[in-house]
């Protein structure tokens, strides 16, 4: 049985106007938890990307050809969870100048859903008489590093989950040597390296071949924390756009030498210049645009979804791999997200939730 999404990861893998990218000196919506409400929307944005991708290139042979030749929703989805993520990581640090207790954070946090997830993965495997995975590649999996180990995810998706572990234990060792406050130059330096590994590496050595999506990704999410910087006013808005600027010229930089002319339409976009391209730049000009007007307020079911965009992305693929598609394609996208956000519901009142709240206890007590 193949758990393979048919989206693969940007892996090998306009500019916006800086007025757009000017921020205003407001104070943003929150929810009643003080949560920033433009990231939950984002999240809830991210999310429904994926979904939207992953369902509908199963079904539709339109958006198919629309999803490899122009836009890919995947990469746009998962573009967004990294700057979110991007921002908030150094909140967390910041609040707590604990690196343990950052930790516990993120461990309570992402783990609990992710072997539960894992867990019903394998059961599936084992119920329709399956292959299962070599026991090395299920604790390559169980460490979320397995991306950088070269072993297989159990399911595709845990891809992004890689990238977001190696996040941490980058911004951990920046923490420790003192650099957090370097927002701008730890942005220029991933672009640098980005740059660096993407045209020199790939063009001139031919190296960094799979690698060079993967710097920009990690690029990404330290722009992100450079958000986060505009967002308590320390870096002028001139620095800010160009800076963001600078990441739009470095993407159609390795996208044009990496994808330019070499499109495989057969990964849905994922390698092709165009959809990869408007995919990156779309998702930081709806970031860039919903950071300027943090003002705005959202539906309060938005926000939720946004709330639970982990167990939405998780979820999916046991979902869509236990619900057959019906012989209406609309009626199956209506049932494989209904069930979506049902499941992503229970899975973040039974196990994210109360996981989060045991995580907040022993952050509580570590000193």
């Amino acid at each position: 049985m193949n758990f393979n999404p048919t989206i693969a990861p940007f892996a090998p893998h306009s500019p916006s106007r800086p007025s757009v990218l000017k921020v205003v000196a407001t104070n943003p919506a929150t929810t009643r938890k003080s949560r920033l409400e433009f990231l939950d929307f984002l999240r809830c944005m991210a999310a429904f990307s994926v979904l939207i991708q992953h369902a509908c290139e199963k079904l539709f042979p339109s958006f198919v050809h629309f999803t490899s030749h122009y836009f890919q929703f995947g990469v746009f989805g998962v573009t967004l969870f990294f700057l979110c993520s991007g921002f908030v990581i150094p909140v967390s640090l910041e609040k707590t100048h604990s690196l343990k207790k950052f930790w516990i954070n993120r461990l309570f946090r992402l783990y609990p859903l992710y072997l539960v997830s894992m867990i019903a993965a394998l059961l599936l495997i084992v119920a329709t008489k399956g292959v299962l995975p070599a026991f090395s590649d299920i604790l390559a999996n169980l460490t979320m590093l397995q991306k950088f180990m070269g072993r297989p995810s159990i399911l595709h998706l845990y891809w992004t989950l890689s990238l977001e572990m190696a996040f941490y234990i980058m911004v951990s060792l920046v923490f420790l040597a003192g650099w957090l406050k370097k927002s701008v130059a730890l942005a220029v330096t991933s672009l640098v390296i980005t740059l660096l590994v993407g045209v020199a590496g790939t063009q001139f050595f031919h190296l960094f071949t799979q690698g060079w999506g993967t710097a920009f990704y990690f690029a990404t999410m330290f722009i992100g924390f450079l958000y986060y910087r505009r967002f308590q006013q320390k870096v002028s808005a001139g620095v800010f756009t160009t800076v963001i600027l600078g990441a739009m010229a470095v993407l159609l930089l390795i996208t044009y030498f990496n994808l330019y002319g070499k499109d495989k339409p057969e990964a849905l976009g994922t390698l092709s210049f165009l959809p990869v391209t408007t995919a990156i730049a779309g998702a930081y000009l709806v970031f860039s645009l919903t950071f300027a007007l943090r003002k705005v307020r959202y539906p309060a079911f938005l926000l939720t979804l946004g709330v639970i965009s982990y167990s939405l992305y998780l979820v999916q693929a046991i979902v869509f791999l236990v619900i057959p598609p019906t012989p209406q394609p609309y009626l199956t996208v209506f049932i494989w997200l209904a069930a979506i956000i049902l499941l992503s519901f229970l899975t973040y009142r039974l196990v994210e939730k109360p996981f989060m709240s045991i995580g907040r206890k022993l952050q509580g007590h570590s000193h």
